[in-house]
């Protein structure tokens, strides 16, 4: 009889030849029930002309507070179609302020590395490193085959989108240009204010002279 639900680390060993591309897996990465899945060698920061290339001689980067980053996954999964992913960052990233802003689930029949969206909303900036796990993927198998698998133009993507770099390209206002506008637009307000004070006693002092 089929068993049906999330997979088990031992499940996720077993059906890993179905799950993954050859030589993409790690066993070592089977958590529970869960997949720790490593940053791969391609990571781009919104506002950068090009994206980076990482490897094991220049693995770690860092995702400034207030900044959006594209990264993927070294890991290239392959998503039969009785199969449901759910996606998401590991905790201790998390902790630190980074965020999923890209989807949480990856199609049944997909195949391709996973591209994240990510935001750093915490208080300082997010190093993170090459080859090491910085995502989860859970597997939950579906009682039977879905009718349309996925056939979006991501699959088999093994590399960043160039329109998605090219479309993020240029200037990004993080948080703390935000705030440091912010700052500024109420400093020049407050000297307004004062320089419009000071107008209307001056025209008041002249009407006051005038009247007596």
């Amino acid at each position: 009889m089929d068993h049906f639900g999330f997979l088990t680390d031992e499940q996720i060993i077993e059906e890993s030849r179905r799950l993954f591309k050859e030589g993409s897996f790690d066993p070592s990465q089977a958590k529970s029930a869960s997949y720790d899945l490593r940053l791969g060698d391609e990571v781009y920061i919104t506002g950068q002309d090009y994206p980076q290339r990482l490897s094991e001689e220049k693995p770690f980067f860092s995702v400034p507070r207030g900044q959006f980053a594209l990264l993927m996954t070294k890991e290239y999964l392959t998503v039969p179609p009785n199969y449901l992913a759910l996606i998401s960052i590991r905790f201790d990233k998390k902790a630190q302020g980074l965020i999923n802003v890209s989807g949480f689930h990856i199609d049944p029949g997909f195949r391709g590395k996973i591209l994240f969206s990510v935001f750093n909303a915490g208080p300082t900036d997010v190093v993170l490193k090459y080859d090491e796990p910085t995502f989860m993927v859970f597997f939950y198998k579906l009682e039977k085959d879905v009718l349309r698998p996925y056939d979006g133009d991501k699959k088999e993507q093994e590399h960043l989108p160039v329109k998605l770099v090219t479309s993020l390209k240029g200037t990004s206002a993080s948080l703390s240009d935000v705030d440091r506008r912010v700052g500024q637009l109420e400093t020049t307000n407050k000297v307004l204010w004062a320089v419009l004070i000071a107008l209307i006693g001056a025209v008041v002092a002249v009407f006051l002279r005038f009247a007596n």
